[in-house]
C-alpha cells in the first residue's frame, strides 16, 4: 500500500492525532491496514473539503471509499473517487427514501 509522495510523515503525524482523537481507544485502529484506510480518508476529506464539497456528500464518499477498500489498496480507492469527483464522473444514485448514495 504505497501512500502518495506528498503524504508526508508530519502530514501522518496530524492525521495520527486527529484519527486518536476521533476513535477514542478503538482497538481496530491497531491494525496497520484499517489505519491506512483512516489516513487516505482524511487526505480524502481534506482534499474534498477543499472542493467546496458539502460535507454530507463527503460523508457519503468516505464511507463509499471505506467499503471498497475492503481486500484493496485503500489509496488507490480513495484516490480514484476524489478524480472522478473532480472530473464530474463520480455518480449518485438515488434509492426509494430519496437519500443519495455513490454507485
Amino acid at each position: 500500500m504505497p501512500r502518495p509522495e506528498n503524504i508526508t510523515e508530519e502530514k501522518i503525524r496530524q492525521y495520527d492525532e486527529i484519527i486518536d482523537k476521533s476513535f477514542i481507544n478503538s482497538f481496530l485502529l491497531k491494525d496497520p491496514v484499517i489505519r491506512e484506510v483512516c489516513y487516505a480518508g482524511r487526505y480524502l476529506s481534506e482534499k474534498l473539503l477543499e472542493l467546496n464539497c458539502p460535507e454530507d456528500v463527503v460523508g457519503q464518499i468516505l464511507f463509499t471509499a471505506g467499503k471498497l477498500s475492503f481486500g484493496h489498496d485503500p489509496w488507490e480507492i480513495h484516490l480514484d473517487l476524489l478524480s472522478k469527483f473532480i472530473d464530474g464522473t463520480l455518480e449518485f444514485e438515488v434509492d426509494t427514501e430519496d437519500s443519495q448514495h455513490l454507485s
